[in-house]
């Protein structure tokens, strides 16, 4: 059995090669590709339809999400000699037999003198995969958390954002159906003042040159 406080190490070691870990996360897209995304977007005009940014990244393991899943194996170890410490035996003797299939009959010959028979040594290691498999599950549940919370909450805002500049725009056309009915009313008053002044100017001057006419006659009788 592998000591406690060093199991960690040891079932780093049989599934990690140093440096065989990308430690880019998976996050860290280039910004350039997220830059020309948000630029398009910028550019397309309304839309809440999400783009998904287009990226290089490979799918390289992650140092991390490595660690996450091996310690998952470390606290679910099971008690005495099983597909792990098989493992750990095929490593060992990895420099001694090079050749895969003599390496695998080898390390299970000596596990059987563990007390490690076929049958639990599958078992054993189908139990890890089940642990995987939860850990898979349990990352695939906050991934689906995480895009609610982001991308389909932010799907949302967008929706909003885009209604409201669609409401305004509506407001902005009335408003300059507004203005321009507007503009008519005041060419029509202003039209309506100059008739009426043309017309109270015509009609004083008609006022004045009847009154000199009738004033000039009385006038002139009283000087006669």
């Amino acid at each position: 059995m592998i000591q406690k406080a060093e199991m960690f190490k040891k079932i780093k070691s049989l599934f990690v090669v140093e440096d065989a870990v990308d430690n880019t996360s998976a996050n860290e897209v280039k910004d350039t590709d997220i830059s020309k995304n948000s630029d398009k977007s910028a550019n397309d005009g309304q839309s809440s339809e999400i783009r998904v940014p287009t990226t290089t990244f490979d799918g390289k393991p992650d140092a991390k999400f490595t660690d996450l899943l091996l310690r998952s194996i470390e606290s679910n170890n099971m008690d005495g000699f099983d597909y792990l410490e098989y493992k750990n035996s095929l490593k060992s003797i990895e420099s001694v037999i090079p050749e895969e299939v003599m390496r695998y009959k080898s390390a299970f010959e000596m596990a059987k003198t563990m007390g490690l028979s076929k049958e639990k040594l599958i078992q054993s290691a189908s139990h890890y995969l089940n642990i995987l498999i939860s850990e898979d599950k349990k990352f695939k549940d906050a991934l689906e958390n995480q895009k609610a919370k982001q991308i389909q909450g932010r799907a949302d805002q967008l929706a909003a954002i885009e209604k409201s500049v669609v409401e305004k725009q509506q407001m902005i056309e009335k408003l300059n159906k507004d203005i321009e009915a507007s503009k008519g009313q005041l060419e029509a008053v202003r039209k309506e003042i100059n008739d009426a002044v043309v017309k109270i100017d015509v009609t004083n001057q008609q006022f004045v040159a009847s009154y000199n006419l009738v004033y000039g006659q009385i006038y002139e009788d009283i000087e006669k």
